[in-house]
């Protein structure tokens, strides 16, 4: 166990303090511990790289040490040596402390040696080949490489935090180099699924960045104090399974091997990066007088000027076509305009779909998705067969299970339908982090792994319509910033459009203020100018409404002759329908369900009238936000929602006003009080207390939703 010294370093943080305390410790003992192994010397055990793979396999090997322990972020904990449930003793998993780990009850700590040996009852000081001699056992790992093997080089891949993401290793062997990738959150010797680039944390710092072929290169350029990268595998790499948004927005400059593969390489990378957003690329020139594989590692060992070398042999690049569009080849007669549906849903481009939560916009998609892959009307439009994908942040696969399900019978199909099978791509994201786009602190765009992910799934399956549901779930900026707004619409959901050249339908929950305008949009406007098309599904305003009705209006469509579309829609058995005629056979249990509703909302309004009276009466006035928030769920008034939007038609029909002369109440506020008639507020004046008529200053004006001082006294009541 350690010392009181390396014990107390531990327990404040002070990591490198300790290192330098164990390194001393072990230097000191090391010849006592060979003389002490005669029978089995430590010589023949490799004990670094015992100790790295160890540290490779650090969730591996914890939970094989204690069974009962749990992960928390980047600590291990369990409740001792002895592997007893608790929290006690706490292992590092951060990178750069991987391994260490302190018992706060007993205040013995160390390194990952030292606990495999407390965790088996040995004291690594003492019995240290042995402890070697099972961790090797365990790990597969063999003894020190013999002559004709050579050492391992160790790249790691880091994230903007410092923190691993993956390594690769290189084995230097008589027969030659081997490359072995290592997954860091896996913990397993693999190649992450999306690669990660080189020097991130550098990338982050940087506006220029040089993409070189292989770590040794970047880092020789690193040493001479220039930002470089590489792919994971380098010319090797695939294009399409790297994660390039590090790169978004920066200057990038490419630097080929000389040879045919570094040049292959080079124009693949320009290429994909030609489209990524960065703010420049250029490739390097080679001189010709250059040997065949000649890279950036040659041109440092050289002594070359690397910083004006790279300056004075870049040349911008530009893809083979044209930019400028050739006219010449347009006649008199138009291509004709493409739609999924016709007025509503143009290819090409994004159309957002808005409802509140619980309206149905869900269920609206997909029975969409299902329509089209069957080739049948949806709400009485007749619709092309073709292919569509859907990807749901708020269902679980089984939710879409039930509501396929309901609407395949509404369809008259089953599951095991060629049309189904072929043609519907679902994929549920319940529970994911399912951001698409990020924004850095420039307000820069970039571009997922989950993006890249859901791309590359999207472009094997080959649909014509995507439905993305909801930008809540996928957007990761700032709703009321327009750059953000339009960079995600443009940039990752029309990208998407233009990659299957069909269309996409984002689905989105409007604000508070859109679902009282009736407007149904939300955030920025850039949200309903960036859009080709936009629709707004909503519960009918009218007291004889059916719960089961729905009315979807187009707000906007840039394509059509008008922006102006509505249908009326009706829940049945789990699917929409566009004809009326399925509701006739209930016209009176209709009537009557519509004559109950407007009973009780009549009655909630009363109670909210009398609630703000009387609680005026006994000194208590509220703000619009306060009163709901305090009678949530009492006199069956519901939610505080609930309660605000009744606030709001009550102040549409002039039945509440407000004021905000309050200080001469004893109170105040610049929202603005709830007002009723005859209203009289409790006020103390010295010993005496009185009740003075409250007279509104302010009054709710229904054709912008502002609230505005009432000059006229005819307007006071």
């Amino acid at each position: 166990m350690l010392s009181a010294e390396v014990a107390k370093a531990l327990a404040e943080g002070e990591y490198e303090k300790y290192r330098v305390i164990q390194d001393k410790l072990h230097e000191s003992d090391f010849d006592e511990l060979i003389k002490a192994s005669k029978e089995k010397p430590l010589e023949q055990f490799d004990v670094e790289e015992i100790k790295r793979q160890l540290l490779l396999n650090i969730r591996s090997c914890l939970s094989y040490l204690f069974p009962r322990g749990t992960f928390h972020g980047d600590k291990f904990q369990i409740g001792d040596v002895q592997g007893n449930k608790g929290k006690s003793l706490k292992v590092e998993l951060a990178y750069g402390k991987v391994g260490l780990w302190i018992d706060f009850a007993t205040g013995d700590g160390g390194d990952i040696i030292d606990l495999w040996a407390a965790a088996h009852g040995k004291n690594a000081k003492i019995e240290f080949v042995e402890v070697i001699s099972s961790i090797s056992e365990w790990i597969g790992c063999n003894k020190r490489p013999t002559k004709e093997q050579k050492r391992i080089t160790q790249w790691d891949y880091l994230d903007q935090d410092n923190q691993l993401i993956a390594s690769k290793y290189r084995y230097d062997t008589a027969s030659g180099k081997s490359y072995q990738p290592f997954d860091a959150k896996k913990s397993t010797f693999t190649a992450p699924e999306i690669r990660p680039l080189y020097n991130i944390p550098g990338i982050t710092k940087s506006d220029r960045v040089i993409l070189v072929e292989g770590e040794k290169c970047a880092e020789l350029l690193i040493e001479q104090g220039i930002t470089a990268t590489t792919a994971m595998f380098g010319a090797k790499a695939p294009i399409e399974k790297t994660d390039w948004t590090p790169l978004k927005g920066k200057h990038i400059i490419i630097w080929p091997d000389n040879d045919d593969p570094g040049k292959d390489y080079a124009q693949e990378a320009a290429k994909k990066l030609s489209g990524f957003g960065v703010a420049s690329l250029s490739i390097l020139k080679i001189p010709q007088d250059k040997p065949k594989s000649w890279d950036a590692a040659d041109s440092v060992l050289e002594g070359m000027n690397v910083e004006e070398f790279i300056l004075n042999n870049k040349s911008p690049y530009s893809s083979r076509k044209s930019k400028r569009i050739d006219t010449t080849v347009w006649t008199n007669i138009p291509p004709e305009r493409k739609w999924v549906i016709k007025d509503w849903l143009p290819v090409g481009s994004v159309t957002a779909l808005y409802g509140d939560g619980g309206v149905g916009k869900s269920l609206l998609a997909q029975q969409l998705m299902t329509a089209a892959a069957f080739g049948k009307p949806w709400l009485g439009i007749d619709l092309e067969k073709i292919k569509t994908y859907g990807v749901f942040c708020e269902d679980d696969e089984e939710e879409l299970w039930r509501r396929q399900c309901a609407i395949n019978e509404f369809y008259q199909s089953g599951m095991e339908s060629s049309d189904f099978q072929d043609n519907v791509g679902l994929w549920s994201r319940a529970g994911h982090n399912n951001q698409l786009m990020v924004f850095n602190n420039k307000d820069t765009g970039q571009l997922t792994t989950y993006f890249q992910e859901l791309l590359e799934d999207i472009e094997s399956f080959q649909p014509k319509l995507v439905i993305l549901d909801t930008a809540a779930d996928l957007f990761g900026g700032n709703e009321n910033d327009r750059s953000h707004v339009r960079q995600f619409i443009q940039g990752c959901c029309g990208r998407i459009a233009q990659a299957i050249k069909g269309a996409v339908l984002l689905l989105a929950h409007p604000s508070d203020a859109g679902i009282i305008r009736k407007t149904g949009t939300g955030g920025s406007t850039a949200w309903n100018n960036t859009v080709r098309s936009r629709w707004y599904l909503t519960r009918p305003d009218k007291a004889n409404a059916s719960p089961d009705e729905r009315i979807l209006s187009r707000k906007k469509s840039n394509y059509s002759q008008c922006n102006n579309g509505q249908m009326t829609l009706y829940w049945k058995n789990g699917a929409f329908v566009h004809d009326n005629s399925v509701l006739n056979s209930e016209p009176i249990i209709r009537d009557q369900y519509s004559k109950k509703l407007d009973l009780e909302r009549m009655r909630k309004h009363e109670v909210i009238l009398n609630l703000i009276r009387s609680s005026a009466y006994q000194g208590n006035i509220y703000t619009a936000g306060q009163f709901a928030k305090r009678f949530e769920g009492e006199e069956g008034l519901g939610s505080e929602r609930n309660i605000r939007e009744r606030i709001n038609n009550l102040a549409t029909l002039g039945q509440i006003k407000f004021f905000r002369n309050a200080a001469g109440y004893g109170t105040n506020s610049k929202y603005g009080f709830l007002c009723v008639q005859d209203m009289e507020f409790k006020v103390s004046v010295g010993d005496k207390v009185e009740h003075k008529l409250i007279k509104p200053t302010h009054y709710y004006l229904q054709a912008n939703g502002a609230v505005l001082p009432i000059k006229d006294l005819d307007v006071l009541w």
